[in-house]
């Protein structure tokens, strides 16, 4: 069987057609036709690098040590899930946004100066952490740092002036950008993808290929038609801010502009890339999602060329196909943006389809609980491999060949932003979500049924107090198998 994992950066769960009438993804609609659409995925860690690394490892983020962007993977960390398909004969390729190191590390071949040896990227191709071939790029639409590596080598090629397109530093620009539609890195992952794929075929070998868009990611800038597909009066409003008295202490210094607070274990750490942008008027709120909308569109349109080649010669019949982001993004809910500490549903949950070949009931949505860390398990199982002997993942075979199966009770969330005591969990089931603070007597606590907005925390409310004791003992049993130090009070 052939494995296709297809991953989106940054984009929120609802941004989906078969789920939300506003946007048209109609490729991504036609995988979920093909498959399973489950709308309870969530990411492990609310941040690129320890999920990705999650994705890679089959591990949480506390076991494979990459907590934060500013973190790297050894280079000889492994076996990873691609070593396990190389190792079995498998053709393996990675195509786009790796960040499986870190980008602000001038030692690191994902970070400046390193990523614009253009010339070093014209003739490298791998192997990297499994994959025996490899081309890659590292940031996102307009930043100068996404003109590196293979991407900026392809582009040179093409004749692109980098520095004319690829010159906004500011990261929450928002609106059209004039770079040619046809070197859209979108695009360019599809083209490297389509070539992947007919390698493979033409070596005999049956394929683990990796497509990993850097869209819907800010700078919130896409080519045009896209840049204005949609109307920014069509946009839904953001989410109203909860009340903060309820919250952790650095909601409220947060919401106020304050991004450390008080908390000495949180001045001067990164967060994510979570923030408050008051300087937006209601209509630029509305008109940024648009954008953001259309580069989900974009995107979709080029996965859907993927699609048309496994299609055009029978492959798709043979082929695991897997697609899902690796967080979401806030995008003005709760007056926040980007992605990060706040643990609420729109950076936490992620899109999530899967088409087996062998799938039941194809065209079904399914309510079965799915985590990241579970990928690179399932689509192991599904070759018939053994899974990784340090993996945590579970196998999601049955939920992803019959949509009324489910496996997981829980899914297991963790966020550390720096090196330090202060960690924070998020524990959560089909009705309930935990979050817990090591070396901190706060938390949260949200009934998702009837609070999917998370718009009351029910964590000192007296009546949920037996609802929470019943949580943190589960909590407390499904955290043991990772290699946080638990010394929170109140699970002690």
């Amino acid at each position: 069987m052939n494995i296709l994992l297809i991953t989106s950066d940054q984009q929120r769960w609802d941004t989906l057609g078969r789920i939300n009438s506003t946007i048209s993804t109609p490729n991504l609609d036609r995988l979920a036709d093909r498959g399973v659409l489950f709308e309870r995925a969530y990411t492990v860690n609310p941040v690129c690098t320890p999920t990705r690394c999650s994705i890679l490892t089959s591990e949480y983020p506390s076991r494979h040590g990459c907590f934060h962007v500013g973190t790297s993977l050894p280079e000889d960390y492994g076996p990873t899930v691609a070593h396990r398909f190389s190792d079995a004969g498998y053709n393996t390729s990675l195509i786009g946004k790796s960040h499986f190191q870190a980008c602000k590390d001038p030692a690191s071949i994902e970070s400046a100066p390193k990523v614009h040896d253009l010339d070093h990227f014209d003739d490298w191709f791998g192997p990297y952490f499994g994959f025996d071939h490899s081309e890659m790029v590292i940031g996102h639409t307009s930043e100068p740092h996404a003109s590196g590596m293979h991407y900026g080598a392809w582009l040179r090629k093409q004749g692109i002036d980098l520095p004319q397109y690829f010159d906004i530093h500011h990261y929450d620009h928002f609106g059209p950008w004039a770079l040619p539609l046809e070197c859209h890195g979108s695009a360019w992952v599809a083209d490297r993808s389509i070539a992947a794929i007919d390698r493979a075929k033409e070596e005999d070998k049956p394929f683990f290929l990796w497509s990993s868009f850097q869209d819907p990611h800010n700078p919130y800038v896409t080519p045009e038609p896209w840049a204005s597909m949609y109307e920014g009066s069509a946009m839904q409003d953001p989410i109203e801010t909860p009340e903060l008295d309820q919250l952790p202490d650095f909601y409220q210094s947060l919401a106020a502009g304050d991004y450390y607070g008080d908390d000495p274990e949180l001045q001067h750490k990164a967060w994510g890339d979570v923030k408050v942008r008051p300087e937006l008027s209601a209509t630029d709120i509305r008109s940024l999602r648009a954008v953001y909308f259309g580069m989900v569109s974009l995107m979709d349109h080029h996965i859907g060329r993927i699609l048309d080649r496994l299609e055009a010669d029978g492959t798709i019949d043979d082929t695991l196909i897997v697609f899902a982001s690796d967080h979401g993004d806030y995008l003005g809910d709760h007056g926040l943006w980007g992605k990060g500490l706040p643990t609420y549903e729109s950076a936490q949950r992620v899109p999530f389809i899967v088409a087996h070949p062998q799938v039941s009931d194809p065209g079904k949505k399914s309510q079965a609980l799915q985590s990241l860390v579970d990928i690179g398990t399932t689509c192991l199982d599904a070759a018939g491999l053994d899974p990784l002997e340090k993996g945590q993942g579970v196998s999601q075979s049955r939920p992803w060949i019959d949509p009324t199966e489910k496996v997981r009770d829980h899914c297991l969330l963790e966020f550390r932003p720096a090196q330090g005591p202060f960690k924070q969990q998020s524990f959560i089931e089909s009705q309930f979500k935990l979050v817990v603070y090591e070396t901190r007597d706060y938390g949260e606590l949200y009934d998702l049924d009837a609070d999917p907005s998370q718009s009351k925390n029910l964590y000192d409310d007296p009546e949920y107090e037996k609802v929470r004791q019943d949580l943190e003992e589960k909590y407390c049993k499904a955290s043991q198998g990772n290699d946080l130090v638990r010394e929170r009070h109140a699970i002690a």
